[in-house]
């Protein structure tokens, strides 16, 4: 891949700290954390109209990094309009070595497994958003000609939508897409994996994830640009051991005999035809049992899966969420969830539970092929 050049680099970089659903969405520190990469863009030699500031502060945060680099780039609004207009007229009009993107905001993880990044005039009733996965992939087709190199980073929750009852009033909308392009490299560093909440300092007016990255971009100097993003992703998640919080890295390149290739969730279909309703309610029928409660009883259950299906499983410590984690990703392989309920069948037997939970693989499964 040639090296790039900062003088022929562009960047979107949004932070959204206001919501238009009121102040029970405020997030302080987003806006703040997006001036602060676009000081770094700026002081790297990234030309101030090379880049989109797409802001939504909250008044008192409104005067943060003033008088700082970065200062010279204006803000626009972070509302569905303002990021599209870049997305869809202003990014493919250009062309250039490397293309860098930034969010930070509100964000949940949706049933078919898409992380959700809302706008800023996203309300209670109309929950605006960004699919994220969606847009990776089209960056990566003749949508997006100018860009072979792009790094994204995106700090925000990945928490389940059914956690929060967003499941049936979250709205969808897919960007057009293209031809996949040959030669495309698409760095991805997420503040959390899915089900996980990403921290926020609203103080320091500060993501954890922001300023972990930031910390690391800062360290790695001048000499090569753009920095070595695998070493730290590498570094970065190493900071995040315990609690509930780990940051993913993703890659997509589109040379063939990649290792490292990474087919974005946009991509694929699940493959157990179970309906998400379906889904929601297994969900529900096992946050009730009260042996799933014990961390302990669940990792019994999983420990009794096939190892590669057990291996795939992010595993999210509370209840609930480690519920849905393990149903979603059973969910993924065909016969995954008929090897749940199989596993299941070591908790609590001929209770009422598990007349329940036969009667559900018996309406909802798919009949299993001779052969």
């Amino acid at each position: 891949m040639t090296a790039a050049r900062p003088d022929r680099t562009h960047a979107v970089v949004v932070g959204v700290e206001r919501y238009a659903a009121g102040p029970s969405w405020d997030l302080p520190g987003p806006a703040a954390d997006a001036r602060r990469f676009t000081a770094w863009l700026r002081g790297r030699g990234v030309p101030a109209a090379h880049i989109s500031l797409l802001l939504s502060a909250l008044p008192e945060k409104s005067g943060a990094g003033t008088g700082g680099p970065g200062t010279d780039v204006p803000a626009g609004p972070a509302g569905r309009e303002a990021v599209q207009e870049v997305l869809t007229r202003r990014l493919p009009a250009l062309e250039g070595d490397l293309l860098f993107v930034v969010w930070g905001g509100h964000g949940v993880n949706d049933p078919q497994g898409h992380r959700r990044l809302f706008y800023a005039d996203a309300t209670a009733d109309d929950k605006r958003n960004l699919d994220l996965d969606a847009w990776l992939t089209t960056l990566t087709t003749d949508a997006l000609p100018g860009f072979r190199r792009q790094i994204w980073l995106v700090d925000s929750c990945q928490t389940f939508v059914e956690e929060l009852g967003f499941a049936r009033s979250l709205p969808g909308e897919l960007p057009s897409r293209g031809d996949r392009l040959p030669g495309r490299d698409q760095f991805v560093l997420l503040a959390s994996g899915p089900g996980q909440r990403a921290a926020n300092d609203p103080v320091l007016r500060t993501g954890a994830f922001s300023r972990a990255v930031l910390a690391e971009l800062e360290a790695a100097g001048d000499e090569n640009w753009p920095p070595d993003m695998d070493a730290i992703a590498r570094t970065v998640i190493a900071r995040f051991t315990g609690g509930g919080q780990r940051p993913t890295s993703l890659r997509y390149r589109s040379g063939a005999g990649d290792e490292r290739r990474y087919d974005f969730p946009a991509t694929r279909h699940p493959a157990e035809p179970v309906p998400d309703a379906a889904l929601s309610e297994l969900i529900a029928l096992l946050a009730g049992w009260p042996a799933l409660a014990d961390y302990h009883q669940r990792q019994l259950v999983v420990g009794m899966l096939p190892s590669d299906l057990a291996g795939a499983i992010p595993r999210l410590g509370a209840a609930r969420p480690d519920i849905i984690s393990i149903v979603r990703t059973c969910r993924l392989r065909r016969g995954g969830l008929a090897a749940l309920v199989e596993a299941l069948g070591v908790l609590e037997p001929g209770s009422l539970a598990q007349d329940e939970l036969t009667d559900w693989a018996a309406r909802r499964l798919p009949p299993v092929s001779p052969g």
